[in-house]
Protein backbone atom coordinates (compact mmCIF):
# COMPACT_ATOMS: atom_id res chain seq x y z
CA UNK A 1 0.00 0.00 0.00
CA UNK A 2 2.48 2.12 1.32
CA UNK A 3 4.47 1.59 -2.03
CA UNK A 4 2.16 2.47 -4.23
CA UNK A 5 1.57 5.60 -2.96
CA UNK A 6 5.01 7.23 -2.83
CA UNK A 7 5.94 5.12 -5.76
CA UNK A 8 8.22 7.50 -7.97
CA UNK A 9 7.99 6.73 -11.45
CA UNK A 10 11.55 5.96 -13.50
CA UNK A 11 10.38 8.67 -15.89
CA UNK A 12 10.93 11.23 -13.20
CA UNK A 13 13.84 10.32 -11.16
CA UNK A 14 16.04 13.05 -12.43
CA UNK A 15 18.66 14.24 -9.47
CA UNK A 16 17.43 17.68 -9.31
CA UNK A 17 14.02 16.16 -8.26
CA UNK A 18 11.13 18.31 -8.14
CA UNK A 19 8.91 20.91 -5.37
CA UNK A 20 5.53 19.98 -7.52
CA UNK A 21 4.45 17.23 -4.65
CA UNK A 22 5.32 19.55 -2.37
CA UNK A 23 3.29 22.62 -3.33
CA UNK A 24 -0.21 20.52 -4.20
CA UNK A 25 0.27 18.29 -0.91
CA UNK A 26 0.41 21.96 0.94
CA UNK A 27 -2.75 22.95 -0.63
CA UNK A 28 -4.69 20.39 0.08
CA UNK A 29 -3.29 19.93 3.67
CA UNK A 30 -4.74 23.61 4.29
CA UNK A 31 -8.20 22.68 3.13
CA UNK A 32 -9.41 22.91 6.68
CA UNK A 33 -8.30 26.77 6.52
CA UNK A 34 -10.39 26.95 2.88
CA UNK A 35 -13.54 25.60 4.87
CA UNK A 36 -12.31 28.47 7.48
CA UNK A 37 -12.31 31.06 5.44
CA UNK A 38 -15.83 30.36 3.99
CA UNK A 39 -17.36 29.91 7.37
CA UNK A 40 -15.47 33.45 8.57
CA UNK A 41 -17.23 35.57 5.37
CA UNK A 42 -20.14 34.01 5.46
CA UNK A 43 -21.88 36.23 8.13
CA UNK A 44 -21.29 39.15 5.13
CA UNK A 45 -23.08 38.30 2.29
CA UNK A 46 -25.87 36.63 4.36
CA UNK A 47 -26.28 38.76 7.37
CA UNK A 48 -28.90 41.28 5.70
CA UNK A 49 -31.06 38.08 4.51
CA UNK A 50 -30.72 36.52 8.07
CA UNK A 51 -32.06 39.98 9.91
CA UNK A 52 -34.51 40.70 6.81
CA UNK A 53 -38.55 39.34 6.53
CA UNK A 54 -37.70 36.91 4.62
CA UNK A 55 -35.08 35.22 6.92
CA UNK A 56 -34.71 31.64 6.32
CA UNK A 57 -34.59 31.42 9.23
CA UNK A 58 -37.98 30.62 12.26
CA UNK A 59 -37.55 34.18 12.72
CA UNK A 60 -35.58 37.30 11.95
CA UNK A 61 -32.43 37.35 13.51
CA UNK A 62 -31.27 40.04 16.10
CA UNK A 63 -27.90 42.32 16.08
CA UNK A 64 -26.98 40.47 18.92
CA UNK A 65 -27.49 36.61 17.65
CA UNK A 66 -25.59 37.72 14.46
CA UNK A 67 -23.01 38.62 16.82
CA UNK A 68 -22.63 35.51 18.52
CA UNK A 69 -22.79 33.69 15.32
CA UNK A 70 -19.55 35.77 14.11
CA UNK A 71 -17.85 35.60 17.60
CA UNK A 72 -18.75 31.84 18.81
CA UNK A 73 -16.12 30.36 16.40
CA UNK A 74 -13.48 32.16 18.32
CA UNK A 75 -14.85 30.75 21.49
CA UNK A 76 -14.54 26.80 20.72
CA UNK A 77 -11.52 27.40 18.32
CA UNK A 78 -9.02 28.14 21.29
CA UNK A 79 -10.00 25.05 23.04
CA UNK A 80 -9.86 22.85 20.10
CA UNK A 81 -6.23 24.20 19.67
CA UNK A 82 -5.15 23.10 22.64
CA UNK A 83 -7.20 19.38 21.92
CA UNK A 84 -5.40 19.34 18.36
CA UNK A 85 -2.07 20.38 19.58
CA UNK A 86 -1.80 17.29 21.86
CA UNK A 87 -3.41 14.79 19.45
CA UNK A 88 -0.72 16.14 16.52
CA UNK A 89 1.84 15.28 18.65
CA UNK A 90 0.69 12.01 20.05
CA UNK A 91 -0.97 10.52 17.26
CA UNK A 92 0.45 12.06 14.47
CA UNK A 93 -0.18 15.33 12.39
CA UNK A 94 -2.28 13.50 9.28
CA UNK A 95 -4.71 11.61 11.58
CA UNK A 96 -5.30 14.98 13.59
CA UNK A 97 -5.89 16.89 10.59
CA UNK A 98 -8.62 14.21 9.35
CA UNK A 99 -10.20 14.61 12.18
CA UNK A 100 -10.63 18.48 11.78
CA UNK A 101 -12.64 18.11 8.94
CA UNK A 102 -15.07 16.35 10.84
CA UNK A 103 -16.80 18.56 13.03
CA UNK A 104 -16.54 21.16 10.31
CA UNK A 105 -18.27 18.95 7.94
CA UNK A 106 -20.96 18.45 10.80
CA UNK A 107 -21.84 21.94 11.41
CA UNK A 108 -21.86 22.69 7.80
CA UNK A 109 -24.83 19.92 7.65
CA UNK A 110 -26.80 21.45 10.72
CA UNK A 111 -27.13 24.94 8.86
CA UNK A 112 -28.80 22.80 6.16
CA UNK A 113 -31.14 20.64 8.72
CA UNK A 114 -31.87 23.30 10.77
CA UNK A 115 -32.03 27.61 10.63
CA UNK A 116 -33.18 28.25 14.35
CA UNK A 117 -30.47 30.55 15.68
CA UNK A 118 -29.91 28.44 18.07
CA UNK A 119 -28.77 25.73 15.51
CA UNK A 120 -27.12 28.36 13.85
CA UNK A 121 -24.59 29.37 16.71
CA UNK A 122 -24.27 25.57 17.22
CA UNK A 123 -23.12 24.92 14.13
CA UNK A 124 -20.50 27.57 13.83
CA UNK A 125 -18.96 26.38 17.14
CA UNK A 126 -18.62 23.02 15.30
CA UNK A 127 -16.69 24.69 12.68
CA UNK A 128 -14.57 26.90 14.91
CA UNK A 129 -13.34 23.72 16.43
CA UNK A 130 -12.60 21.62 13.42
CA UNK A 131 -10.81 25.15 12.09
CA UNK A 132 -9.12 25.62 15.96
CA UNK A 133 -7.35 22.44 14.73
CA UNK A 134 -7.01 23.02 11.28
CA UNK A 135 -4.58 26.44 12.68
CA UNK A 136 -2.84 24.34 14.74
CA UNK A 137 -1.99 21.42 12.72
CA UNK A 138 -1.91 22.47 8.90
CA UNK A 139 1.20 24.55 9.64
CA UNK A 140 3.22 21.77 11.35
CA UNK A 141 2.19 19.63 8.11
CA UNK A 142 3.56 22.08 5.75
CA UNK A 143 6.50 22.90 7.46
CA UNK A 144 7.37 19.40 8.12
CA UNK A 145 6.67 18.43 4.34
CA UNK A 146 8.57 21.37 2.88
CA UNK A 147 12.26 21.86 1.74
CA UNK A 148 13.78 24.98 2.85
CA UNK A 149 14.21 26.13 -0.38
CA UNK A 150 10.25 26.48 -0.64
CA UNK A 151 9.16 26.65 3.05
CA UNK A 152 8.49 29.94 3.09
CA UNK A 153 5.77 29.87 -0.18
CA UNK A 154 4.27 27.19 1.53
CA UNK A 155 4.37 28.47 4.85
CA UNK A 156 1.74 30.84 3.27
CA UNK A 157 -0.37 28.62 1.85
CA UNK A 158 -2.21 28.84 5.45
CA UNK A 159 -3.28 32.44 5.20
CA UNK A 160 -4.12 32.06 1.19
CA UNK A 161 -6.48 29.40 1.38
CA UNK A 162 -8.24 31.22 3.92
CA UNK A 163 -8.57 34.50 1.40
CA UNK A 164 -9.68 32.00 -1.31
CA UNK A 165 -12.34 30.63 0.99
CA UNK A 166 -13.48 34.03 1.75
CA UNK A 167 -14.11 35.60 -2.27
CA UNK A 168 -15.29 31.99 -2.61
CA UNK A 169 -17.90 32.64 -0.13
CA UNK A 170 -19.13 35.91 -0.82
CA UNK A 171 -19.14 34.97 -4.86
CA UNK A 172 -21.55 31.78 -3.60
CA UNK A 173 -23.44 34.37 -1.53
CA UNK A 174 -24.25 37.04 -4.16
CA UNK A 175 -25.12 34.55 -6.94
CA UNK A 176 -26.93 31.33 -5.35
CA UNK A 177 -30.03 30.42 -3.07
CA UNK A 178 -29.07 30.30 0.75
CA UNK A 179 -29.28 26.54 0.78
CA UNK A 180 -26.98 25.34 -2.44
CA UNK A 181 -24.32 27.65 -0.49
CA UNK A 182 -24.55 25.36 1.85
CA UNK A 183 -24.49 22.36 -0.15
CA UNK A 184 -20.84 23.81 -1.72
CA UNK A 185 -19.39 24.67 1.49
CA UNK A 186 -20.21 21.21 3.20
CA UNK A 187 -18.20 19.81 -0.03
CA UNK A 188 -15.13 21.33 0.86
CA UNK A 189 -14.39 19.35 3.73
CA UNK A 190 -15.38 16.18 2.96
CA UNK A 191 -13.65 15.96 -0.02
CA UNK A 192 -10.29 17.23 2.26
CA UNK A 193 -11.01 13.98 3.98
CA UNK A 194 -11.17 11.77 0.89
CA UNK A 195 -7.90 13.59 -0.33
CA UNK A 196 -6.13 13.22 3.08
CA UNK A 197 -6.71 9.41 3.49
CA UNK A 198 -4.17 8.43 0.65
CA UNK A 199 -2.00 11.26 1.26
CA UNK A 200 1.44 10.40 3.99
CA UNK A 201 2.56 11.17 7.72
CA UNK A 202 4.90 14.06 7.62
CA UNK A 203 8.37 12.56 7.69
CA UNK A 204 9.64 13.76 10.88
CA UNK A 205 6.93 12.40 12.82
CA UNK A 206 7.67 9.08 10.89
CA UNK A 207 11.05 9.39 12.27
CA UNK A 208 9.69 10.06 15.39
CA UNK A 209 8.01 6.87 15.28
CA UNK A 210 11.35 4.61 14.47
CA UNK A 211 9.95 4.35 10.59
CA UNK A 212 13.03 5.43 8.71
CA UNK A 213 12.15 3.64 5.81
CA UNK A 214 8.84 4.76 5.45
CA UNK A 215 10.53 8.06 6.28
CA UNK A 216 13.08 7.70 3.43
CA UNK A 217 9.94 6.79 0.91
CA UNK A 218 7.89 9.30 1.54
CA UNK A 219 10.92 12.11 1.11
CA UNK A 220 11.93 10.46 -2.06
CA UNK A 221 8.27 11.03 -3.30
CA UNK A 222 8.13 14.14 -1.88
CA UNK A 223 11.12 15.19 -3.44
CA UNK A 224 10.45 13.53 -6.30
CA UNK A 225 13.73 11.77 -6.80
CA UNK A 226 14.36 7.86 -5.47
CA UNK A 227 13.82 7.01 -2.03
CA UNK A 228 17.73 5.61 -2.27
CA UNK A 229 19.20 8.78 -3.11
CA UNK A 230 22.34 10.11 -0.92
CA UNK A 231 20.39 13.37 -0.59
CA UNK A 232 17.51 11.53 1.10
CA UNK A 233 19.22 9.54 3.21
CA UNK A 234 21.19 12.89 4.42
CA UNK A 235 17.87 14.27 5.17
CA UNK A 236 16.70 11.19 7.22
CA UNK A 237 19.79 11.50 9.29
CA UNK A 238 19.33 15.28 9.80
CA UNK A 239 15.86 14.43 10.67
CA UNK A 240 16.79 11.82 13.45
CA UNK A 241 20.10 14.08 15.36
CA UNK A 242 17.14 16.92 15.41
CA UNK A 243 14.35 14.33 17.21
CA UNK A 244 17.23 13.30 19.54
CA UNK A 245 17.08 16.13 22.44
CA UNK A 246 13.98 15.33 23.70
CA UNK A 247 10.59 13.63 23.48
CA UNK A 248 8.24 14.96 21.00
CA UNK A 249 4.44 15.62 23.44
CA UNK A 250 2.84 18.94 24.46
CA UNK A 251 5.33 20.47 27.36
CA UNK A 252 5.12 24.04 28.07
CA UNK A 253 7.26 22.98 30.77
CA UNK A 254 9.84 22.23 28.31
CA UNK A 255 9.49 25.44 26.68
CA UNK A 256 9.53 27.82 29.36
CA UNK A 257 12.58 26.06 30.53
CA UNK A 258 14.54 27.24 28.09
CA UNK A 259 15.41 30.81 28.22
CA UNK A 260 16.20 31.49 24.66
CA UNK A 261 13.05 29.23 23.52
CA UNK A 262 11.34 31.95 26.00
CA UNK A 263 12.71 35.11 23.89
CA UNK A 264 11.83 32.94 21.00
CA UNK A 265 8.19 32.20 22.17
CA UNK A 266 7.26 36.01 22.84
CA UNK A 267 8.32 37.13 19.35
CA UNK A 268 6.22 35.14 17.82
CA UNK A 269 3.20 35.29 20.20
CA UNK A 270 3.69 39.23 19.67
CA UNK A 271 4.05 39.03 15.79
CA UNK A 272 0.87 36.76 15.72
CA UNK A 273 -1.08 39.24 17.92
CA UNK A 274 -0.17 42.20 16.22
CA UNK A 275 -1.70 40.41 12.95
CA UNK A 276 -4.75 39.90 15.01
CA UNK A 277 -4.81 43.30 16.49
CA UNK A 278 -4.54 45.34 12.82
CA UNK A 279 -8.12 44.85 12.61
CA UNK A 280 -8.55 43.07 8.96
CA UNK A 281 -10.17 40.21 10.38
CA UNK A 282 -13.19 42.30 12.26
CA UNK A 283 -13.18 44.27 8.54
CA UNK A 284 -13.51 41.21 6.32
CA UNK A 285 -16.00 39.99 8.60
CA UNK A 286 -18.11 43.07 8.90
CA UNK A 287 -17.09 43.97 5.55
CA UNK A 288 -20.66 44.49 3.73
CA UNK A 289 -21.91 46.71 6.69
CA UNK A 290 -18.93 48.63 6.78
CA UNK A 291 -19.22 49.29 2.96
CA UNK A 292 -23.40 49.94 3.68
CA UNK A 293 -22.03 52.52 6.02
CA UNK A 294 -19.81 54.18 3.80
CA UNK A 295 -22.14 54.30 1.10
CA UNK A 296 -24.81 56.43 3.34
CA UNK A 297 -22.14 59.56 2.72
CA UNK A 298 -24.10 62.05 0.36
CA UNK A 299 -20.73 61.83 -1.74
CA UNK A 300 -20.87 57.94 -2.39
CA UNK A 301 -20.42 57.75 -6.01
CA UNK A 302 -19.99 53.91 -6.03
CA UNK A 303 -22.53 51.55 -8.19
CA UNK A 304 -21.47 48.30 -6.47
CA UNK A 305 -23.53 47.58 -3.53
CA UNK A 306 -22.03 46.30 -0.76
CA UNK A 307 -22.11 42.50 -1.28
CA UNK A 308 -20.24 43.47 -4.15
CA UNK A 309 -17.88 45.61 -2.86
CA UNK A 310 -16.75 42.84 -0.11
CA UNK A 311 -16.52 40.43 -3.44
CA UNK A 312 -13.88 43.09 -5.03
CA UNK A 313 -12.33 43.31 -1.14
CA UNK A 314 -12.09 39.66 -1.50
CA UNK A 315 -10.66 39.48 -4.75
CA UNK A 316 -7.77 41.97 -3.14
CA UNK A 317 -7.07 40.20 -0.69
CA UNK A 318 -6.43 37.18 -2.96
CA UNK A 319 -3.66 38.91 -4.93
CA UNK A 320 -2.30 39.99 -2.07
CA UNK A 321 -1.44 36.39 -1.09
CA UNK A 322 -0.76 35.38 -4.50
CA UNK A 323 1.96 37.98 -4.13
CA UNK A 324 2.88 36.61 -0.84
CA UNK A 325 3.75 33.45 -2.11
CA UNK A 326 5.94 34.85 -4.62
CA UNK A 327 8.29 37.29 -2.79
CA UNK A 328 8.44 35.40 0.85
CA UNK A 329 11.35 33.40 -0.20
CA UNK A 330 12.98 36.19 -2.23
CA UNK A 331 12.73 39.35 0.17
CA UNK A 332 12.56 37.62 3.08
CA UNK A 333 9.83 37.41 6.16
CA UNK A 334 10.95 40.86 8.05
CA UNK A 335 11.76 43.19 5.64
CA UNK A 336 8.10 41.99 3.67
CA UNK A 337 6.35 42.14 7.44
CA UNK A 338 7.42 45.34 7.83
CA UNK A 339 6.56 46.75 4.29
CA UNK A 340 2.93 45.62 5.17
CA UNK A 341 2.86 46.52 8.39
CA UNK A 342 3.20 50.61 7.27
CA UNK A 343 1.47 49.93 4.21
CA UNK A 344 -1.55 48.59 6.44
CA UNK A 345 -1.26 51.72 9.12
CA UNK A 346 -1.43 54.12 6.85
CA UNK A 347 -4.45 52.60 5.25
CA UNK A 348 -6.22 52.18 8.45
CA UNK A 349 -5.43 55.66 9.43
CA UNK A 350 -6.68 57.24 6.17
CA UNK A 351 -9.93 55.24 6.41
CA UNK A 352 -10.34 56.81 9.94
CA UNK A 353 -9.96 60.12 8.50
CA UNK A 354 -13.06 59.16 5.96
CA UNK A 355 -15.29 58.56 8.62
CA UNK A 356 -14.39 61.19 10.77
CA UNK A 357 -14.81 63.89 7.97
CA UNK A 358 -17.67 62.17 5.88
CA UNK A 359 -19.99 65.04 4.71
CA UNK A 360 -17.11 67.47 3.87
CA UNK A 361 -16.47 67.00 0.32
CA UNK A 362 -14.03 63.68 0.40
CA UNK A 363 -14.60 61.70 -2.41
CA UNK A 364 -17.07 58.29 -1.78
CA UNK A 365 -14.82 55.76 -3.75
CA UNK A 366 -12.01 56.66 -0.67
CA UNK A 367 -13.28 54.35 1.79
CA UNK A 368 -13.29 51.22 -0.66
CA UNK A 369 -9.94 52.15 -1.83
CA UNK A 370 -8.30 52.49 1.52
CA UNK A 371 -9.70 48.91 2.54
CA UNK A 372 -8.65 47.49 -0.36
CA UNK A 373 -5.52 48.97 -0.11
CA UNK A 374 -5.48 47.77 3.60
CA UNK A 375 -6.61 43.93 2.64
CA UNK A 376 -4.15 43.65 0.43
CA UNK A 377 -1.28 44.06 2.71
CA UNK A 378 -2.57 42.33 5.28
CA UNK A 379 -3.20 39.53 2.63
CA UNK A 380 1.03 40.12 1.15
CA UNK A 381 2.83 40.12 4.38
CA UNK A 382 0.77 40.84 7.82
CA UNK A 383 -1.30 37.64 7.97
CA UNK A 384 0.89 34.57 6.47
CA UNK A 385 4.32 35.73 7.65
CA UNK A 386 4.12 35.37 11.32
CA UNK A 387 2.78 31.32 10.72
CA UNK A 388 6.09 30.75 8.58
CA UNK A 389 8.02 32.76 11.63
CA UNK A 390 6.27 30.37 14.10
CA UNK A 391 7.29 27.18 12.78
CA UNK A 392 11.04 28.52 11.39
CA UNK A 393 11.85 29.68 15.19
CA UNK A 394 11.37 26.32 17.13
CA UNK A 395 12.57 22.60 17.05
CA UNK A 396 10.51 19.84 16.25
CA UNK A 397 9.91 19.20 19.58
CA UNK A 398 8.75 22.45 20.68
CA UNK A 399 7.00 23.50 17.18
CA UNK A 400 3.64 21.77 18.22
CA UNK A 401 3.49 23.25 21.93
CA UNK A 402 4.47 26.66 20.58
CA UNK A 403 1.98 26.24 17.39
CA UNK A 404 -1.10 25.40 20.51
CA UNK A 405 -0.48 27.62 22.57
CA UNK A 406 0.32 30.71 20.14
CA UNK A 407 -2.78 29.60 17.79
CA UNK A 408 -5.08 29.21 21.30
CA UNK A 409 -4.17 33.07 22.56
CA UNK A 410 -4.53 34.30 18.37
CA UNK A 411 -8.21 33.03 18.53
CA UNK A 412 -8.98 33.65 21.66
CA UNK A 413 -8.20 37.72 20.67
CA UNK A 414 -10.12 37.00 17.61
CA UNK A 415 -13.04 36.36 19.48
CA UNK A 416 -12.53 39.20 21.80
CA UNK A 417 -12.00 41.75 19.04
CA UNK A 418 -15.22 40.35 16.91
CA UNK A 419 -17.50 40.05 19.51
CA UNK A 420 -16.22 43.91 20.69
CA UNK A 421 -15.88 45.88 17.16
CA UNK A 422 -19.82 46.70 16.91
CA UNK A 423 -19.77 47.96 20.01
CA UNK A 424 -16.86 50.07 19.72
CA UNK A 425 -17.62 51.53 16.95
CA UNK A 426 -21.17 52.91 19.00
CA UNK A 427 -18.88 53.93 21.56
CA UNK A 428 -16.35 55.40 20.37
CA UNK A 429 -16.92 55.60 16.24
CA UNK A 430 -15.89 54.44 13.47
CA UNK A 431 -13.00 56.61 12.74
CA UNK A 432 -11.54 56.13 16.35
CA UNK A 433 -11.44 52.18 15.98
CA UNK A 434 -9.41 52.38 12.66
CA UNK A 435 -7.15 54.91 14.03
CA UNK A 436 -6.38 52.57 17.04
CA UNK A 437 -5.85 49.58 14.35
CA UNK A 438 -3.88 51.70 12.46
CA UNK A 439 -1.43 52.53 15.57
CA UNK A 440 -1.12 48.90 16.19
CA UNK A 441 0.37 48.46 12.55
CA UNK A 442 2.83 51.17 12.58
CA UNK A 443 3.91 50.18 16.16
CA UNK A 444 4.64 46.70 14.92
CA UNK A 445 7.24 48.17 12.49
CA UNK A 446 9.70 49.43 14.97
CA UNK A 447 8.88 45.68 16.87
CA UNK A 448 10.39 44.44 13.83
CA UNK A 449 13.03 46.59 13.29
CA UNK A 450 14.58 46.01 16.66
CA UNK A 451 13.36 42.89 18.00
CA UNK A 452 12.33 40.16 15.07
CA UNK A 453 15.32 38.32 13.27
CA UNK A 454 15.12 37.18 10.15
CA UNK A 455 14.21 33.49 9.80
CA UNK A 456 14.52 32.83 5.92
CA UNK A 457 17.10 29.90 4.88
CA UNK A 458 18.52 30.15 8.60
CA UNK A 459 18.82 27.61 10.73
CA UNK A 460 17.77 27.81 14.48
CA UNK A 461 21.53 28.22 16.06
CA UNK A 462 21.30 31.63 14.05
CA UNK A 463 18.10 32.75 14.78
CA UNK A 464 18.77 32.11 18.78
CA UNK A 465 21.96 33.47 17.84
CA UNK A 466 20.35 36.93 17.28
CA UNK A 467 17.81 36.59 19.89
CA UNK A 468 21.10 35.99 22.65
CA UNK A 469 22.64 39.25 21.12
CA UNK A 470 24.09 38.07 18.36
CA UNK A 471 27.25 36.60 20.64
CA UNK A 472 27.05 33.28 19.90
CA UNK A 473 27.13 34.03 16.04
CA UNK A 474 30.45 36.15 16.56
CA UNK A 475 32.20 33.39 18.24
CA UNK A 476 31.67 31.16 15.63
CA UNK A 477 33.37 34.00 13.34
CA UNK A 478 36.21 34.59 15.42
CA UNK A 479 36.65 30.52 15.52
CA UNK A 480 36.22 30.62 11.46
CA UNK A 481 39.13 33.65 11.59
CA UNK A 482 41.12 32.15 13.44
CA UNK A 483 41.39 28.59 11.44
CA UNK A 484 42.18 30.74 8.27
CA UNK A 485 44.89 32.85 9.69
Amino acid sequence: MVSKVYNVSSEKQKKQGSKHVQILMSIVVCMPILAYGTAMGWISPNKALLMGESSPSTKPLTEEEVSWMASIMFIFAPIAVFIYGVAADKFGRKKALLFASIPISIGWVVKLICTHPIALIGARALIGFGSGGGFVVCPLYVKEISEDSIRGMTGTFVIFSQTVGNLLVFILGDLLPFNTVLWILLAIPLVHFCILLRLPETPSYLVKCGKNEETAKVLGWLRSIPHTDSSISEEVDRLIIEQTTSELKFSPKLLFGDKTAVKAFWVALIVNLTREFCGCIAVLVYASHIFAEASKDPNSSIALSPNKQSILLAAVQILGSFLACQLVDRVGRKPLLAITSVVAGFSMCLLGAWFYLRGAGLPGWLPVAALCTCIFADASGLQPLPFVIMTEMFSFQLRGTVATLIMAISLGTDFALIKLFAPLNTWIGYHSTFWIFSVICLSNVFYLIFCVPETKMRDLEDIYADLEGKKRKKKQDDVVETNHV
